[in-house]
């Protein structure tokens, strides 16, 4: 009596799920070979919405925006990384960086950026609506919640949660230096439901 081999297709390297095979035999009597679904590889995007109205701590936020990088590669190694980063300056907002995989030109954008001005935290945000993809996409704001063109801080949250709430997080870094401190990035993250960090 022969012995009936499966047929092999070209080179066909998908893995076979054993549990899954049996199940779909017991149930429909067909001897299909059921295969593991992979894991999906779509891009993780981490966008950076950068108050740059104050000069003194450029570099540190840069620091911190080197580290968020980094420790973001070494928890998503399987994963394709991009980046992307709008300014708050002058009273509007600005593209500082389209989504780009390159960490090197990134960074290197987000360091001549220019300060000062006004800070208009409504327009970075509406911008970064126009970036948002249906990739799973992190935020990080730095600012220090002053925000005095383009509405209040309230109406700044309230554009938040009706248009970037699916976001799948979103960090507060608050840059606020001085001896005065108003608390106002604090009060930002608690209007958006954000994680709230200090620099």
């Amino acid at each position: 009596m022969p012995v009936m081999s499966t047929p092999v297709i070209g080179n066909d390297h998908r893995t076979r799920d054993l549990l899954g095979t049996v199940k779909n035999y017991l149930l429909t009597g067909q001897p299909e070979i059921i295969y593991q679904r992979k894991a999906s590889k779509a891009a993780l995007s981490l966008l950076f919405l950068i108050d740059s109205s104050g000069s003194m701590i450029k570099d540190r936020q840069i620091a911190y925006i080197k580290g968020v990088i980094a420790q973001t590669i070494a928890q998503h190694q399987h994963k394709r990384l991009r980046y992307g980063a709008v300014a708050l300056t002058q009273g509007d907002a600005q593209l500082v960086s389209h989504y780009t995989t390159d960490t090197t030109s990134f960074i290197e954008s987000i360091a001549q950026l220019r300060s000062g001005g006004k800070t208009n935290l409504k327009a970075g945000l509406q911008l970064i609506q126009q970036m948002k993809t249906s990739d799973k996409t992190q935020l990080y704001i730095f600012t220090d919640g002053k925000i005095n063109t383009g509405g209040s801080l309230q109406e700044s949250a309230l554009y938040f949660k009706q248009h970037l709430r699916t976001l799948s997080a979103t960090t507060v870094v608050n840059i606020e230096s001085g001896f005065v401190k108003l608390g106002k990035a604090a009060e930002l993250a608690k209007g958006i439901g954000a994680t709230y960090l200090n620099l």
